[in-house]
Order: structure tokens, then C-alpha cells, then sequence
């Protein structure tokens, strides 16, 4: 059950700037970007702060570690003289005159409404100058009154488009994705571990230990020896260098919020209640109340400090969760499917040693290189991947119609394959050759018969034409599955949590026609997209259809995004068995040689 409030003490509120991690420093040049865009200012300035935004979300390491050395900071790619003056400034002193400039030239609003597909720089100046437009609520009711529809370039089906997206904003609220707020949860217990190195027991709790896709606030539960321990860690707690408002604090409890207005609680327990306080703060409020009426049932009591005796009030000694669960009568259940959907249920005689995990995943099935849209070789992304242990990779770079994405053209993909293959011969994991390969507006694939005939593996996927009915949508898809060459669907919705909703596709008749072709569902890692989500999966695992989980990785260090795809799968009740790329490589080769129409059959032979 979610850690709870506490009556707010006097606010403490501290101004402090903002903060200096990579994600938060590539914002500020992606902003600067878009605000020279809609200033009309010279292309290559605007490009040149674009491509800052993006090295440096994709550097391995804290760019402010080396903000004083400027030979170091000019040897990122497209760092130049002006872009090192400007992180220096940002990092030194938490601000940037220019976009402190730029925001003042420029109406409220513009940075908020250009996050919304199909709204460029300059359609968002408009809407914040002309309609007084400036969040996604007032955006969403210009479009209903029609207002909206009389910028330039607004058509009723755009606005329709734009509608969507924007109603997805108001329902996400502030909540942010998942891979935002494990960020922002480790740099939150990485300081504080650093200021109190005595620490032993402290974990990240609730929504975002359940990995739900979307969190309101972070939870964090942590153990303390004595009472003087306690006061020591809520003072670091509430004086972290992210705190902007500490909303209330006690000896054993803490909430702040950051600059942007995110939630951050902190509960202490005695070292020997962890475990069953940790059960307690992760599951959903319903999981938590269905193990209190549980314990009841056997004269305990469960609450936020732990396990304990009804009548005599005394703790119960638990050295892990899987105790607490075995004191209630039930299996151990994993922290993503704590969400009281049945689990409880199933607990009691299942000891879900079926569902997958990460230790299951044998390889990787969609990733990227420089050959088309990847920031790294071949043989980067492939030491990479061994390096992780993986048994094998599918290299699936772009087919042609990705022209953004510097799609391979037929002679590039002959050349592709070659270089994989050669490669394979040195590599220390198996290579598949494989394509991301595009499904056209029409059904239509990007290759040929002949050419995709010639690779291990063909992932298709949804890229353009996202505006389409549902029900052309649907057949567009069902239309690439009937080819006997495409192994697997990958991210079939293709939304972008918090950026981009969904396309309006027919889940059910897609799952149906999967099992009915013998056609691979893509679970996809990417935090960004988590597509299929964790809803659409639970279905297809009732409807029988066969998984692949995958980072579609264009970073070395994007392997690691695997546990976001693992753990959506958890949350989907994805049992091993059901996952492909659990399969051995000889099996997953064997898999992939039969006729699609008999995977399915054989699946089942590894007792599914």
C-alpha cells in the first residue's frame, strides 16, 4: 500500500536552481531549440542547441562531472566553442541567460504546446498570441469550440489529430513515465546514501516499484537503527539538492516536492520491520487492504510499520517479502502484478515461478546502429550486448520509407547483412540479420519477397500515416502479418508515453490474427513507449498470443532498458514460455525456420 501523508508541519521552501543531471541539461538545449524555431532564428543555431539536447541525453556519463574541463566538454560531437560556454554556464550556476531571453521574448505556453504532435514553434506562438492558448486543458477546448481551427494550416482532421493528443496530456496530468521517475528515484537515494553512508536498507516504494507506466510520486521506504539515526537522514532528506518545498516532515516521515512540482515521501521503519513494511508500501491501496483483511484472518495486524501480533502488539520477525507473503498464506508475489488484479488469488496455490524474468531473457531482437538511425557501430552496439551476457542479437536497422530514420535501401540492406554475418564469425554472441522494416499506409511492406526471404528475423512496424481510422488501421496491420516473412509486430500502437497517444487500432482483432498467422507480439522496453502496455499484454496472454520483449536499443547503454519490457510483461502475467526470446539460440533459430503457420504448435511444446 502507497506510503500516506502526514498533517504539513510549516513549510520549508528553498529556491534553488535547477537541476544538473544530463536529462534535465538536454531539456534546456532541446527547449532553447524550440524557442529559436519559433523565433524564426538562423536554422544551423537552432540545430546546433538540437543536437546538444541529443548528445548529451545519449553520454554514459554525468556531463557536469567534466563542466571545467573544456577540451573534454569540446570533444562531444557537435560541441563547439559556444555549446561548452553555454553547459558551462547552465551547470555552474543552474540557469542560462539565453533561454531565460528567449522565454521572456516569447508568450506563455509555447514550450508546453509544441510537446503536442502536429503542433510546430510557430502554429504554438499563434495559439498562445492570438487565442491566449497556454495549457493543454485550454488547447483541448479551443479545438472542441473550433477556435483552433482557425489558425493557418489547422484542418478539421488535424484538429482532430491534435484533440487526441492533447486529451491524452489533461488525463496524464503530472504524472510522469516510469523511466523519468527511477531517475529521479536513484539520484534521490544516491545522495542521500552519500550524505548518510550508514544507510543499509532503503528502497524505492509504490507505483513506481510496480513499474506502472505512469507515477504521480515517489515513495521511498528506509530503515533506521535508533532515533538519533532518524532525525539525521529526514534532515538530509529534506535539504537534497532537488528539494524546492518540503511540504511536511516529522522523526519519521518526510514529503518535498521539486522545482517542477514532483512529489518525493520518505517513510523510516526499524531495520527488523523492512521487509513487511516494504510489501506494504509497494502494493496498490486495494493489494494492501486485501493483506490486511488477510492478516486479520490469522490475529495480525498489517500496517505501514511492519507485520504484527494482534494481541500482543509485537513485531514479526521477516527477513524478506517472500516471509511476509508465506506469514499470509501465499506465494511470493512479484512487486509489478501487486495491484490486487487477481494476484492474491492465484497466490494462494501458484508460486508464480512461471511469469518471466529478467534472468529468463537469453537475447535482444530489436536494435539499432549507425547504419541507420543508431548513435553507435555494429560493433559498438555488439560489444554492448555481450557485455551484458546476452547469448544473441538481432541487428534490425531501418527499411527505406524511414527516411528520417536513413532507411536502408536494397543495396544497403545486401551490404547490412553482410557485415552482420561477417561479424557473427568474431562477435562472442550469435547475430541475426534482421530489419525494422515499415508497414506502408496501404498494407504494403518496404521490401521485397526475394530480400526479406534472405534475413533471420523481420520486425515490421507503424511509423506514418498514424492518423488513419481504426479500422483501416487494423486491416493495414493484419495486411503486414499475413506475409509469411514477417516474424514480428513491433510497438504496435506506436504512442510515446506522455507525447504521443496511441493510433486507434482494433487490439483484439490484431491479437486474433496473430495467433491465427503464427506473427510474434513485441513487448517494447523502451521506456518512452512500453508498447504493447501492460493492459494490451494481460489480454493477448489470454487470447494466446507469443511475446518478444525488446529495447529497440540505438545506444549502447539502452540494453540496460530491458527490465522496463520485463517488467510490463510481469505486470501483463507474461509467463517465460510465452517469451521467444527466452528460447536458447538454437531454438530460436529453429523457431524461426518453420513455416509461421507452426510456431504457435511448436511454442507449445516447451509445455505453454
Amino acid at each position: 500500500m502507497e506510503i500516506g501523508g502526514i498533517c504539513p508541519l510549516n513549510s520549508l521552501r528553498r529556491d534553488n536552481l535547477l537541476s544538473m543531471d544530463n536529462s534535465s541539461i538536454s531539456k534546456v538545449f532541446a527547449d532553447i531549440a524550440v524557442l529559436m524555431q519559433a523565433k524564426g532564428e538562423n536554422v544551423f543555431k537552432v540545430r546546433a542547441h538540437s543536437n546538444a539536447s541529443d548528445a548529451i541525453k545519449s553520454l554514459p556519463f554525468p556531463i557536469a562531472g567534466i563542466v571545467d574541463d573544456a577540451t573534454r566538454l569540446g570533444e562531444i560531437p557537435g560541441f563547439g566553442e559556444a555549446i561548452v560556454e553555454k553547459t558551462q554556464e547552465l551547470v555552474r550556476t543552474g540557469r542560462l541567460g539565453l533561454l531565460e531571453r528567449l522565454l521572456e521574448e516569447l508568450p506563455d505556453g509555447v514550450l508546453e504546446l509544441v510537446q503536442i504532435p502536429g503542433i510546430g514553434p510557430k502554429t504554438a506562438v499563434a495559439a498562445a498570441t492570438e487565442l491566449g492558448i497556454s495549457t493543454f486543458e485550454q488547447l483541448a477546448a479551443s479545438i472542441e469550440s473550433g477556435e483552433f481551427q482557425s489558425l493557418p494550416r489547422i484542418s478539421k482532421k488535424s484538429a482532430a489529430q491534435i484533440l487526441r493528443h492533447a486529451k491524452m496530456r489533461v488525463d496524464q496530468g503530472e504524472r510522469i513515465g516510469i523511466g523519468s521517475a527511477i531517475e529521479a528515484a536513484n539520484n534521490v537515494i544516491t545522495e542521500l546514501k552519500t550524505r548518510c553512508p550508514n544507510i543499509s536498507q532503503i528502497e524505492v516504494a509504490g507505483s513506481v516499484r510496480r513499474m506502472s507506466e505512469l507515477v504521480g510520486n515517489i515513495d521511498i521506504l528506509c530503515s533506521v537503527p535508533d532515533n538519533e539515526s532518524a532525525i539525521t537522514i529526514i534532515d538530509a532528506f529534506t535539504t537534497l539538492s532537488n528539494v524546492y518545498d518540503v511540504l511536511s516532515h516529522d522523526d519519521k516521515h518526510a514529503v518535498f516536492t521539486d522545482r517542477a512540482g514532483f512529489k518525493f515521501s520518505m517513510y523510516l521503519v526499524r531495520p527488523e520491520a523492512f521487509a513487511g513494511a516494504l510489501v506494504y508500501a509497494t502494493g496498490s491501496i486495494s493489494h494492501g487492504i486485501r493483506l490486511e483483511e488477510l492478516a486479520a484472518g490469522k490475529q495480525l495486524k498489517f500496517t505501514s510499520d511492519g507485520l504484527f501480533d494482534s494481541a500482543s502488539e509485537t513485531l514479526e520477525p521477516l527477513d524478506s517479502e517472500k516471509n511476509a507473503y508465506g506469514r499470509l498464506g501465499l506465494s511470493f508475489i512479484p512487486p509489478e502484478m501487486r495491484e490486487d488484479a487477481g494476484e492474491i488469488e492465484r497466490a494462494v496455490d501458484d508460486d508464480l515461478s512461471s511469469i518471466v524474468t529478467s534472468d529468463d531473457i537469453r537475447g535482444d531482437l530489436h536494435s539499432h546502429t549507425n547504419w541507420s538511425d543508431g548513435r553507435y557501430s555494429m560493433e559498438d552496439m555488439v560489444a554492448a550486448a555481450l557485455e551484458r551476457g546476452l547469448e544473441y542479437l538481432a541487428i534490425t536497422d531501418h527499411s527505406p520509407s524511414a527516411t528520417v530514420a536513413n532507411g536502408l535501401k536494397p543495396d544497403m540492406l545486401l551490404a547490412h547483412n553482410a557485415a552482420v554475418r561477417e561479424l557473427d564469425q568474431t562477435a562472442g554472441v550469435r547475430l541475426l540479420t534482421g530489419t525494422e522494416m515499415d508497414i506502408k499506409p496501404d498494407g504494403s511492406l518496404d521490401y521485397s519477397d526475394e530480400l526479406l526471404a534472405d534475413l533471420d528475423l523481420v520486425i515490421a512496424s507503424i511509423h506514418s500515416g498514424m492518423d488513419q481510422d481504426e479500422d483501416t488501421m487494423t486491416h493495414r496491420v493484419i495486411a503486414a502479418m499475413e506475409s509469411p516473412h514477417v516474424d514480428v509486430i513491433c510497438h504496435l500502437t506506436a504512442r510515446l508515453l506522455g507525447k504521443r497517444s496511441p493510433v486507434l487500432i482494433d487490439i483484439d482483432a490484431i491479437f486474433a490474427a496473430a495467433v491465427r498467422t503464427g506473427t510474434v507480439m513485441e513487448i517494447n522496453a523502451s521506456p518512452d513507449r512500453l508498447d504493447l502496455s501492460a493492459e494490451h499484454v494481460r489480454r493477448g496472454m489470454d487470447m494466446g498470443v507469443i511475446f518478444a520483449i525488446s529495447t529497440d536499443s540505438h545506444h549502447t547503454w539502452q540494453f540496460d532498458n530491458m527490465r522496463f519490457g520485463v517488467s510490463t510483461a510481469i505486470r501483463g502475467w507474461v509467463e517465460s514460455n510465452r517469451v521467444i526470446n527466452t528460447l536458447s539460440y538454437s531454438n530460436l533459430m529453429a523457431f524461426l525456420a518453420l513455416p509461421k503457420s507452426e510456431r504457435y504448435a511448436f511454442n507449445k511444446s516447451r509445455g505453454q
